[in-house]
């Protein structure tokens, strides 16, 4: 993308003439007509289409118009080094990456020099990629332009910034205003970033370092080229606005892009309370905007649902999102997994699955579904590392069917109860509670103040051993609860009475 000057442009892209299968510029309605004849002269192809903010807007639009298997962008204030442009061959034969970071030198305070320090150095940019649209991800973001899918490379082979060169510090000073605007909050080296990178005079013992004479000489060249004779206005193609914005992921989007239908092609089987699982359904765009894949995708379209109880009054519930395995276009049906996690409280509730567009509305389109949340079965167990490892052990392979989860330190994989006071009796609802030996002091602690409400049976826990100090005390204890479980009873208070052997 260019405006501008014709001389500049036409030097630059003179340049990647005897390497590049194509050249495409896309000139902005703003410039000279000489800059589309330079262009033009150079061997391109070109085409003018319509400025508007963000600068980045039609990156998307370009690329779609790229015809190599690789495309290489390139702003119209920087220059290739002598190394890039030999290897550049190379570079597009690989077989093993799907795109290459270069790094990119900031030249000042002269044409000779380049800022050889953080911030400016490293300034990897993400230039060099293979034309697949399914390994390109755009974003409205400035600055943030592109991301890619695959391994990839930083190279040492740079090109050479000269916004610091070109333009005076006030012009500078605005750009810098400008972006801050768009990116606040963004700091780099103690500063705003946009600031201290066009603006090094704030830095006046930044160190610089040399060009290499072979890149220098391209430099001049291109910066120092004539300004070419005034001719006619060349008759190129011009893009329209509609056609750049299709592809422009920060666009609003139309009322008709929020029609869908969500089916599940099979009843919804009873949910353990907490449970997360997932459910095949079938996902049809009946709108007029292609829904994005994966976790990057934008516009950010997923599935996700709400909880609602009986009365129809909302549950607090995680309420996770699934993106969709490839593209959907409108039309099409796509068939997927949703995850879903069930709320905490037990009872009949009713599932909303629905789509929506992050940040910005739900569709609208849900699918309402009436779904028991059944109270968990759990083994709460307590103790030392040592012997909580052994229980754990020792129930997964017996009981299965009982989740165990941990009061205090828990294993990694086995989810800790953090509850305290009344919060933590309402997350032991429903549990059998083991505690293992011999007790960790804060454990014991816990046990200690719990005790007279668990014998009690407060909150409905049921204690199947408490902090018996025996030998094989576990063991007998998981027997018990064995015993309870296969016969399908419920769990007595068995060992309350023990709890004057707890320290």
């Amino acid at each position: 993308m260019t405006a501008g000057p014709a001389a500049r442009v036409g030097a630059l892209l003179a340049l990647y003439a005897a390497v590049a299968d194509d050249i495409f510029v896309a000139v902005d309605d703003r410039a000279d007509p000489s800059v589309a004849a330079a262009a033009l002269d150079a061997g391109a192809r070109v085409v003018r289409y319509p400025y508007l903010e963000p600068v980045d807007r039609p990156l998307a639009w370009l690329h779609e118009r790229c015809r190599g298997d690789w495309v290489l962008t390139i702003d119209d204030d920087e220059v290739p080094s002598a190394p890039l442009l030999d290897a550049l061959p190379e570079l597009v034969a690989a077989r093993d990456v799907t795109h290459y970071w270069l790094p990119r030198r900031w030249l000042y305070p002269t044409a000779d020099r380049w800022l050889d320090e953080p911030p400016w150095r490293p300034d990897f940019q993400l230039r060099l990629v293979e034309n697949d649209p399914r390994l390109l991800r755009f974003f409205a973001e400035t600055h943030r332009p592109i991301e890619v899918v695959g391994p990839g490379r930083y190279l040492e082979l740079p090109v050479y910034h000269a916004d610091c060169v070109l333009n005076p510090l006030e012009r500078r000073a605005q750009k810098a205003l400008k972006y801050e605007r768009l990116r606040p909050g963004k700091r780099v080296a103690g500063g705003a970033m946009s600031h201290v990178f066009y603006l090094p005079e704030r830095r006046p013992d930044a160190r610089t370092a040399a060009v290499p004479a072979d890149d220098l000489r391209l430099v001049e060249q291109v910066l120092g080229a004539p300004e070419p004779p005034a001719g006619a206005a060349p008759d190129v193609p011009a893009a329209t606005r509609e056609e750049i914005d299709r592809l422009w992921v920060g666009r609003e989007l139309p009322a008709d892009a929020y029609a869908a239908r969500i089916e599940l092609p099979r009843p919804v089987q009873p949910f353990t309370a907490g449970e997360q699982r997932a459910l095949e359904a079938r996902v049809e765009n009946r709108g007029s905007v292609e829904w994005p894949w994966g976790e990057l995708g934008v516009p950010e379209i997923r599935v996700s649902y709400r909880w609602r109880d009986a009365g129809g009054a909302a549950l607090a519930a995680e309420e996770l999102r699934t993106p969709f395995p490839a593209p959907v276009p409108p039309g099409a049906t796509a068939v997927l997994p949703v995850h879903v996690v069930a709320p905490a409280a037990p009872g009949r509730h009713v599932l909303e699955l629905d789509l929506v567009h992050e940040h910005v509305r739900w569709f609208g389109c849900e699918l309402r579904v009436d779904v028991e949340v059944e109270p968990p079965r759990r083994v709460a167990v307590a103790g030392s590392a040592a012997a909580v490892a052994a229980a754990l052990e020792r129930l997964a392979d017996a009981a299965p069917e009982l989740e165990p989860v941990v009061l205090g330190d828990a294993p990694p994989g086995y989810r800790r109860l953090r509850g305290r006071g009344r919060a933590l009796l309402r997350e032991l609802a429903g549990t059998e509670l083991l505690v293992v030996t011999p007790p960790e002091p804060g454990t014991r602690a816990l046990l200690a103040a719990l005790r007279p409400a668990l014998a009690a049976r407060a909150a409905g826990v049921r204690v199947v051993a408490d902090g018996v100090a025996a030998r094989g005390a576990v063991d007998r204890a998981l027997a018990a609860l064995l015993r309870r479980v296969a016969a399908d009873e419920p769990l007595e208070a068995a060992a309350a009475r023990a709890a004057g052997r707890t320290g």
